[in-house]
């Protein structure tokens, strides 16, 4: 008989492979030639924006890029990186801006993809949060905004506090906040952006979406394996 937990972990599985089933899909019809939104569209687009302007452009991006399921829907390469990168033309105020609007958007989205999680964790899996359910960061395996959108989706199904789901959210981006200043200051170094092609952005959704794909099969097959351990 499957248990509240090992049904709580199921969901949890389903939660990572229905968003690698977004990005197989997203990455796919990139590379039919489908016309969908690559990383040439996003430097084209954010090349003609300065400014404040750039900022609200950066708190949107990683709003939606942050959320659970339509943030697959974005190219491969993050947004976020290509705006950094093209907001430091505009100087260090710029840029520090930029990386500030960043870090509240995507705390943002986290706020939607818990609420949303929790009011699905009441009314489909029936139950509430789960007091010995341990939130741990896991800033290594999530820092990605799609793997952190998941997490926190998956978090909640398998019975975590909302507030320490939160929380702990907000100590990984924060810190990946501070990754990504450094990183963007010096990829242009080694990297010209401009020359990125979209075939390199959607073959990189494989991997993204090969790794949704192993998280949700072995959560599913842990929790089939505890509710029939004969």
């Amino acid at each position: 008989m499957e248990s509240t937990s090992d049904k709580s972990t199921v969901h949890s599985g389903l939660v990572w492979i229905l968003s690698g089933s977004a990005l197989a899909l997203y990455g796919l019809l990139g590379l039919m030639h489908v016309k969908v939104p690559g990383i040439e569209d996003a430097v084209a687009f954010f090349s003609s924006v300065s400014g404040v302007y750039l900022w609200l452009a950066a708190c949107i991006a990683i709003f939606f890029e942050g959320l659970y399921f339509f943030g697959s829907f974005f190219p491969g390469t993050t947004l976020v990186v290509v705006i950094a990168i093209l907001s430091q033309v505009g100087g260090l105020f710029v840029f520090l801006g930029t990386i500030v609007a960043i870090f509240v958007g995507w705390c943002l989205a986290g706020v939607v993809n818990i609420v949303a999680a929790r009011v699905y964790h009441i009314t489909v899996i029936q139950m509430s949060h789960d007091d010995s359910h341990k939130v741990h960061d896991r800033i290594w395996t999530t820092w990605f905004p799609i793997f952190r959108a998941n997490y926190e989706v998956s978090q909640i199904a398998e019975g975590g506090k909302p507030y320490e789901v939160f929380l702990s959210s907000v100590r990984v981006k924060f810190l990946v906040s501070l990754m990504l200043l450094a990183y963007t200051l010096a990829l242009p170094l080694f990297i010209d952006i401009h020359n990125v092609s979209n075939k390199e952005g959607f073959l990189s959704l494989a991997v993204i979406a090969g790794i949704s794909f192993t998280v949700g099969i072995i959560k599913i097959k842990n929790a089939r394996s505890s509710s029939h351990p004969f």
